[in-house]
């Protein structure tokens, strides 16, 4: 058992998770003088990118920009590599961030917590880890993260295969030797299109079983420089602001020419059909994953979205040199933005390779699994190993799959089962104490998530130090003010693009989840005004007592 068990001394707060937002938290309370611990069921720190160490794993946001700013010791002690930083550099990163700051005594690894309930009579979270040590907390934060819990394709048969069966987001440290080995690969996401060319250059024969193509643009990755460093000093502030005034993205093509930058700030219309082209050309040649958001009405004018769409769609057929392949990796049928945006390195130019097979599994269906491989159309393909990139239970499933229970005894399960609700995508009515950072309600996978996660952490830890200053003991979200915001949040989506989504972003890859949009789209910088317009009007959207 733990040292901090049920009868042991009461934390002021436990945070859930050691990933970035964690971490942040665990400092930002910790030097208010809290007694504070972090669980984490991983055995280091990084959260997502502990995890996900499938080949070519690596981040979609430049690196420059995808890091922390609350520390000027961390700002000026660490040095990026590349301008897309691999998952090793980034959890490399994070394990140097946990001992610069001295965080490590104050986490507990390997602690997967099971069971979170709030005590009424005590104002107090009670917990319980998968091996059984057990904490009390005054306040609950949540940093467990949007996309860390993994979902499995539901296939028939798949529990008779006998070959290898691994999730991109729960990679084996010692990665799988695939030479000599027939590969199947179940999903073209984010994590797929960076595994499969190396997956492809490694082995005998790959097989991709693709549902619906995504968007895709090249990295164009490369080492910095010093000279891109120089820029950088020169830079920093400046690009810093822009971000954080950002209404959409946050990270992408940050070294691109100003005028092509701050063209997102503005509507496709005030440029004319070349210029508007040139822009898309420079994006693309640039690198990234913006393209398509090169203006800022690409969400809300279907024909600016379509032309983006098919900006990216011409580029399939000058790579893939099979014309069936490129019809069949040619995104249709939905707005561009409705399905995370992919982006990796040669994902295209894989699909030239003698040994790689794509198939589409809408028009030859995945039938079942055999011992010996899957049947597709009625063949059987042999593999040795199976990968599934098929994706997380987003926003959501990092809560839910813990027997979380607030007032009453009400699990959050079934207080979201006809869709999340929230106040900010922070504070949910009925869980007293709690707080999240990158729930339902909030912006984060649309944006620069450490940037979110920043504000987020800082935002939430101002809210316990007005609890703590004031000898509050209990703070909710009031019901009036969840509704609202539900309301607002799910009112942004009607008259837009959004409406239309049928990807994670509405739970619509987890059979039974209600579709309701999860994510904020009004952008970072309306969603940081509104929670400063809420913290200086002294929380009117909280009860507390």
């Amino acid at each position: 058992m733990s040292e901090v068990s049920s009868t042991a001394t009461v934390l002021d707060a436990l945070v859930l998770g050691a990933g970035f937002a964690g971490l942040h938290a665990l400092y930002r309370l910790r030097s208010n003088g809290m007694k504070v611990l972090a669980l984490e069921a991983a055995p280091d720190v990084g959260g997502a990118w502990y995890w996900n160490r499938y080949p070519g794993a690596r981040c979609d946001v430049e690196s420059l920009v995808y890091c922390y700013t609350f520390s000027p010791l961390l700002d000026e002690g660490w040095k990026w590599t590349e301008r897309y930083a691999k998952r090793d550099e980034i959890q490399a990163y994070l394990s140097w961030v946990a001992d610069k700051l001295g965080l490590r005594r104050d986490i507990r690894f390997n602690s997967r917590v099971v069971s979170a309930v709030f005590d009424e009579q005590e104002n107090l979270w009670r917990f319980r880890t998968e091996g059984g040590d057990t904490y009390r907390a005054r306040h609950f934060f949540s940093a467990a993260g949007p996309i860390t819990t993994p979902i499995m394709p539901d296939i028939p048969g798949l529990k008779d295969f006998e070959g290898q069966v691994i999730h991109t987001a729960r990679w084996p440290e010692r990665s799988p030797d695939f030479a000599g080995k027939r590969v199947g690969i179940i999903g073209t996401g984010s994590s797929a299109v960076q595994a499969i060319p190396i997956v492809a250059e490694q082995c005998e024969r790959l097989t991709v079983f693709m549902r619906t193509p995504n968007f895709y643009s090249p990295a164009r990755n490369r080492p910095l420089t010093a000279a891109d460093y120089q820029w950088w000093e020169k830079n920093r502030e400046l690009t810093r602001h822009r971000l954080q005034n950002c209404l959409r993205w946050g990270g992408g093509d940050i070294m691109l020419d100003d005028e092509i930058n701050d063209a997102m700030f503005r509507s496709a219309r005030e440029f004319t059909p070349q210029r508007r082209r040139e822009i898309y050309e420079a994006r693309y040649a640039n690198g990234g994953g913006v393209v398509g958001w090169a203006f800022c009405d690409a969400m809300a004018d279907p024909e600016v979205n379509e032309e983006a769409a098919d900006f990216l769609r011409s580029k399939i057929r000058t790579i893939v040199k099979d014309p069936r392949t490129a019809e069949k990796l040619t995104p249709r049928g939905y707005a561009y933005g409705t399905k995370r945006c992919t982006v990796g390195t040669d994902f295209y130019e894989a699909f030239n390779r003698d040994n790689v097979e794509l198939i589409d599994i809408k028009s030859e269906r995945i039938e079942r699994f055999t011992p010996e491989g899957v049947i597709v159309g009625g063949r059987l393909i042999k593999l040795d190993v199976l990968i599934s990139a098929s994706g997380f239970d987003a926003l959501t499933g990092a809560l839910t799959s813990i027997d979380l229970r607030g007032v009453g005894g009400k699990s959050l399960k079934e207080s979201w089962a006809q869709g999340p609700h929230s106040h900010l995508g922070i504070s949910v009515h009925g869980f007293p104490n709690l707080y999240m950072v990158g729930g339902p309600g909030s912006p984060s996978v649309l944006t620069n998530v450490v940037m979110t996660n920043e504000m987020q952490v800082e935002w939430i830890a101002g809210l316990i130090d007005h609890c703590e200053s004031q000898g509050l003991r209990r703070c909710e979200a009031t019901r009036e003010a969840e509704e609202q915001w539900t309301r607002h949040v799910n009112e942004l989506v009607k008259g837009t693009l959004w409406e239309s989504a049928n990807s994670w972003y509405v739970g619509a890859n987890v059979p039974g989840k209600p579709r309701v949009i999860l994510a904020y789209v009004g952008g970072y910088l309306t969603y940081r005004q509104r929670c400063e317009q809420e913290r200086g009007q002294g929380y009117p959207g909280f009860a507390f007592s």
